[in-house]
This record gives C-alpha cells, sequence and structure tokens, in this order.
C-alpha cells in the first residue's frame, strides 16, 4: 500500500477545517438537540466507544459495527447529535489503530468521512418525511435506506481514497461485501434499542447493548480459538508435504509459499547458521512473493534482529517500525513494519533463523509464534533429511576419487540421451572417450598415490575445458567419457584435439608415494582420444560408446598414441 504524500495529508487538514465546522453548523440549523437524558446520551456514548473498540472477528476481517447503536441515537436525539456521536466513536477507532504521528492525518480523513456520510443518510431520511413517532414498519423501511446509505457512503469515500493515492484494488471484496451484510444485519438492533430507550430509558443498554457486546467477544475469542486450531491444522499439512520433498531448494520454495498462504508476509528471509565462520547465510530470500537472489551480507552473531535471535534461542515479535528501528543492522526494506523472528532448531540447538516480515502493522498474532516454532521444527528436519538424500545420490552417482559421475550414472544418462535422440528432440549426439598413454609405468614408478593424484587433476582439467558441453564420467582405471548433446562430431573432435594438446603441454604436479620422503615431482604425460557420433555412426547406444572405444585403440593406441581419432564405418 503507498504512503499518504505530505500534499495529501495536508489537502485532508484543510477539507476538515471547511466541511467540519459547516457540517456542525448545518446539522444544528436542521435538527438541533432540545431535549435529551444525560443517562441516555451517556449510555449512548459508552456502548458506541465500546463497541468500536471490540469490533466482530470473522476470519481474517475486521468489522466495526456501530451503526445500528447510530439509528438509535439519531431517531432518538436528531442529526446534531448523532454527529457527535460519530466524531467521539473515531476515538477509539484511531486509538485501536495505533495512530502515530506519521498517520495523524487520519484524524482529518476519518472525521470528514463521518461528517459526509451522517450529513448525507440524515438528509436522505429527513426527505421522506417520516419522523420516529410513525408507524413501526415505516420507521423500519427508512431506517434500511438510512442504515445502507452509512455503509455505502463510507465504502465509496474510502475508495475513493485509496484509488487517488495510488492504491488500485478490487471494488467489491471479500471483506467489503461481509461488511454490507453484517451492517444491515445490525439494523433491527438499532430499531429495537431505540424503541426500548423510550420505553425504559437508559436500561435499554443493559437489555440490549451489553448483550450484544458479550456476543462480540464471544465470537473473538471463538475466532481467535478457531484460527489458532486452523493455522495448527495447516502446520501438520505442511509438515507432511515438507517431508515429501528431496531437494533442499524444493523444501525451501514450498515452505515459503505455505508460510505466505498462512499468514500476511510481505518479506521472508530463512538464514542458515554457519558455524565455522560464526556468522548467518541467506538461503532464501522472498521479497513481495518473489525469489530473490541470495546476495546479501552475512549477519555475525548478535548483529540486528536475526543474529540476536540466533544468540538468544528466542522469538522475537514487533508489531510496527518504532519498536525494531533501532536494532536493525544491515539490510532491511523501508516499508517493512510488522516484523516476527524465530530460531530454526534441531535437537535443541539452533541451526538457522526465519524472519519474516508484513507491510503492515499489528499483522502477526503472539500465537503464531508457536505456529512459526512447530513449522520450523518441520523444516529443519525437512531440510536435514533433503540433505542426506542429496548427499546419498551424490555418492551413488559420483566417483569418489575425482567427483566426476561414475559409469552407472553416465550409462543411465546416454540411454536418455539416445532415446531424446531417436525421438527427434536432439539432432546429433557425440561422444568422448580418453585413456592415459603409459599409466600403468607411472603407477609402478610412482605408486598408485601418485597415480591417483594425477587422476583427480586429468578429472579437474575435463571439467574446466568440458564440465559446461557435457557429462563428464570416469569410465574405468585412467579413461574416461564425455557424452556431449547436439555437438557434431567435428565438433568433439576439436574439443578432443583441446584436451589432448592441454594435457601434453601441461606439467603435473605430484608427490612421489614410494619414497619415504615423499617430495614433489613434476611429471608429463599424454592421452589417446576417440570419438564417435550417432546417428552418422550407429543407431544404438551401446554401440555409439563402442565405436568410440574402437577409435580409441584401433585409431589413436595403435597409431602411436597422443593422437584423437574419429570413428569411420
Amino acid at each position: 500500500m503507498k504512503d499518504v504524500s505530505v500534499k495529501v495529508k495536508w489537502v485532508l487538514w484543510i477539507m476538515w477545517s471547511v466541511i467540519f465546522p459547516a457540517g456542525l453548523y448545518l446539522a444544528y440549523q436542521i435538527d438541533p438537540i432540545e431535549r435529551f437524558d444525560w443517562q441516555i446520551v451517556l449510555s449512548l456514548i459508552v456502548l458506541a466507544v465500546i463497541s468500536a473498540y471490540f469490533p466482530f472477528k470473522v476470519d481474517n476481517s475486521t468489522i466495526f459495527i456501530i451503526h445500528w447503536i447510530n439509528l438509535a441515537a439519531f431517531l432518538m436525539y436528531g442529526l446534531l447529535y448523532e454527529i457527535i456521536l460519530m466524531q467521539l466513536v473515531l476515538i477509539p477507532l484511531l486509538i485501536r489503530s495505533k495512530m502515530t504521528w506519521q498517520t495523524v492525518h487520519r484524524v482529518a480523513l476519518n472525521s470528514t468521512m463521518f461528517m459526509i456520510i451522517s450529513l448525507i443518510a440524515g438528509l436522505v431520511f429527513y426527505s421522506t418525511g417520516v419522523t420516529p413517532d410513525d408507524p413501526v414498519m415505516a420507521v423500519t423501511a427508512v431506517s434500511a435506506v438510512y442504515i445502507f446509505i452509512h455503509i455505502f457512503v463510507n465504502h465509496i469515500y474510502l475508495f475513493s481514497f485509496q484509488w487517488f493515492i495510488g492504491n488500485r484494488y478490487s471494488f467489491w471484496s471479500y471483506d467489503t461485501k461481509l461488511d454490507y451484510i453484517a451492517t444491515m444485519l445490525s439494523m433491527p438492533f438499532g430499531l429495537a434499542y431505540f424503541y426500548l430507550l423510550i420505553s425504559i430509558g437508559a436500561g435499554a443498554t443493559f437489555l440490549l447493548g451489553i448483550p450484544f457486546l458479550a456476543i462480540s467477544i464471544i465470537l473473538r475469542l471463538y475466532n481467535n480459538s478457531e484460527k489458532v486450531n486452523m493455522d495448527l491444522a495447516k502446520s501438520a499439512q505442511i509438515g507432511h508435504q515438507l517431508a515429501e520433498r528431496l531437494k533442499v531448494n524444493e523444501v525451501l520454495d514450498l515452505f515459503a509459499n505455505k508460510l505466505s498462504d498462512l499468514m500476511p508476509i510481505d518479506y521472508l528471509y530463512i538464514l542458515d547458521v554457519e558455524t565455522q565462520n560464526n556468522q548467518l547465510v541467506l538461503l532464501r530470500r522472498m521479497e513481495n512473493g518473489k525469489i530473490e537472489s541470495n546476495n546479501l551480507s552475512p549477519v555475525r552473531r548478535g548483529e540486528g534482529i536475526a543474529g540476536k535471535v540466533w544468540e538468544s534461542e528466542k522469538a522475537k515479535l514487533y508489531s510496527k517500525k518504532s519498536e525494531w528501528n533501532e536494532e536493525v543492522e544491515g539490510y532491511i526494506p523501508s516499508d517493512i513494519e510488522s516484523i516476527i523472528c524465530v530460531p530454526i532448531q534441531r535437537n535443541k540447538k539452533t541451526v538457522a533463523v526465519l524472519m519474516a516480515a508484513s507491510k503492515k502493522k499489528n499483522a502477526f498474532g503472539s500465537h503464531l509464534i508457536a505456529i512459526l516454532e512447530i513449522l520450523c521444527s518441520y523444516l529443519a528436519v525437512a531440510i536435514q533429511n533433503a540433505r542426506n538424500h542429496q548427499r546419498t545420490v551424490k555418492q551413488s552417482e559420483r566417483c569418489a576419487l575425482t567427483g566426476l559421475y561414475n559409469f552407472r550414472y553416465f550409462d543411465e544418462k546416454l540411454n536418455e540421451e539416445f532415446e531424446a535422440l531417436q525421438r527427434g528432440k536432439l539432432n546429433v549426439l557425440s561422444l568422448i572417450l580418453l585413456d592415459i598413454d603409459h599409466f600403468k609405468s607411472i603407477n609402478d614408478t610412482y605408486g598408485h598415490q601418485s597415480g591417483n593424484d594425477l587422476l583427480l587433476e586429468l578429472a579437474n582439467m575435463l571439467v574446466e575445458i568440458a564440465g559446461e558441453m557435457g557429462i563428464i564420467a570416469r569410465y574405468g582405471g585412467e579413461e574416461f567419457v564425455i557424452l556431449l548433446s547436439d555437438i557434431s562430431k567435428e565438433e568433439a573432435k576439436m574439443i578432443s584435439e583441446k584436451i589432448r594438446r592441454e594435457v601434453e603441454n601441461k606439467v603435473f604436479e605430484i608427490r612421489h608415494d614410494l619414497s619415504k620422503k615423499r617430495e614433489k615431482l613434476n611429471v608429463k604425460f599424454t592421452v589417446s582420444i576417440g570419438v564417435s557420433s550417432a546417428p552418422g555412426d550407429t543407431d544404438s547406444a551401446k554401440s555409439l560408446l563402442r565405436n568410440a572405444d574402437r577409435a580409441l585403440y584401433i585409431g589413436a593406441k595403435q597409431k602411436g598414441r597422443n593422437k584423437v581419432a574419429t570413428y569411420s564405418k
């Protein structure tokens, strides 16, 4: 929601300074207060103020049902008293909204609105010619119009103002419809209250007003308990869904999306504890519904809100900016108001920190701390399980020595890519098979550990040269294989020549494993390479590999080694 500019605030105060006194004067001229009972007057004021401070709560909607009291006041003492009552009701409304100096313009905005509403509704009532002394049916019909005008003008006024300052939203929202229904249903209470005031005076407040307030408070308590139960049920569902994800990014994305459905979140940050450097680093950053990069600076222990939550291992809840503004260190969006920050714990140890924020004040209820702590425990377990799964998958797919894919994984990918080729999703599939020349003599001369060092260095070189072009795997022993999708045989040959040339020119550093001192040695070696492609050379995955192997040994090894050979039929 956009902030109100200084210019707009001045316009609001100028409007108020003109409309408010003019409205009071007009109401006095039309219908001054000629008779009144102090007990009734005070009971109406007390009831209206309390009703404004304790609104109904339905789902996430707050509904201020006070127009039925205005109706009773209007029928009892006329337009001027009703205007005064509405202006007094503004006080608890602004107190409840926790008005600050930055939002004091709401006094002018709402006071002007209440004045316009009262004048329009009152003048329409008078224009019908119906008086409170007329038959009940006539008074009822006009009272319904009076109540409708109150809510309709209120709706038009606020919608127009928000549109004017640039906040665009639906004219008929769920909250708006609920407000219309609830307010219109309150009209019979206003009529009943009015006739009881005529009959028994201020005692009517005890017969009707206090029970109405009691029902309102009971509904608030019931709604709060229902909200807690619903949130707990949703938390359990989210926990089950998190457990089904086997990748850390999937876990984080699901958690962020589900949490946004559960709470009014505009910003979400999940920070991982990095014990080695004693700092928090970003795992996930979501702002205004979009995943952003994790390029923010790490947070030290005890620094800022997240750092203090990590240090204390206790959650923090802030309802407005003035409560947390002095605690912030580093990056934080300027439009944040409410913040809730909780430690993410596993085995009673904080492993991460969650910070959620909203642009609205008082966005998070205190019960959400407990909900978030439950959800964060699910998140910690899900992340750990996903990491364990990914570690297990990596170990099953990778060569323990070189970190390259193993042949089992490569064989699966080879078959998948060949199927894609046959379905027309790829135009060509090329394969490079590489073997270190005279590798046995290296092992025999320097030891197997030295040979392993060479294999690791060569693997790293292959990744640097061709890692972004295809899938690289250790075929077995001193052999490596590279699968290149949509790369022609000629291009594969050029890549192979680059590999062969760079290996030939490189000086590899190893330690003499058979020497007692294990001194460092500089070693040079060469590689032989075979290249084949499909569909030009073959129509099967196994033949593609076999053809590259044949090119390697017949075309490169037998012709002197340190060569690149391509398969030919």
